[in-house]
């Protein structure tokens, strides 16, 4: 059985009148909330292999322990942010959500960039040349 301390499940807090444990969804869901709100996150992973996706539970990994929290985030970005601007805004956001809303600590946030969308082709300002021999150099 037990040798009579009995030790707190990992992801458990103590308190006063009880303990808190929070789910890994949850930790989750605020984190995917607060990525949502970063200008220049494109998505959570991104196709793996050749017609595979990432899961979210793959893409955004959360380690739980006593009173704290680790995060592992997997990112496609755009194409126009700078990285090191947008991981540290990132993971301001993330620290706030998780620490406001649970009381756990946030120990760590990795975060690996998998994808960079490529810029969108703006539109053509010009109709496209003529291949010559055509009826409109003719006319001229």
């Amino acid at each position: 059985m037990s040798d009579g301390a009995e030790q707190p499940a990992p992801a458990v807090v103590r308190q006063e009148l009880g303990t808190l444990e929070v789910a890994e969804q949850v930790f989750r869901g605020l984190a995917m909330q607060a990525l949502s709100e970063v200008g220049g996150v494109a998505g959570v992973g991104r196709a793996g292999g050749l017609f595979r996706r990432r899961s979210a539970e793959q893409a955004l990994a959360v380690e739980r322990g006593e009173g704290e929290v680790a995060f592992s985030i997997h990112l496609s970005v755009r194409y126009d942010v700078r990285i090191p601007d947008l991981v540290e805004k990132l993971r301001r956001r993330v620290r706030a959500a998780v620490e406001d809303a649970t009381g756990y600590k946030v120990r760590a946030i990795s975060v690996t960039v998998e994808h960079i969308l490529p810029p969108e082709e703006p539109p053509p300002l010009a109709p496209p040349e003529l291949p010559k021999g055509t009826a409109s150099e003719e006319r001229t």
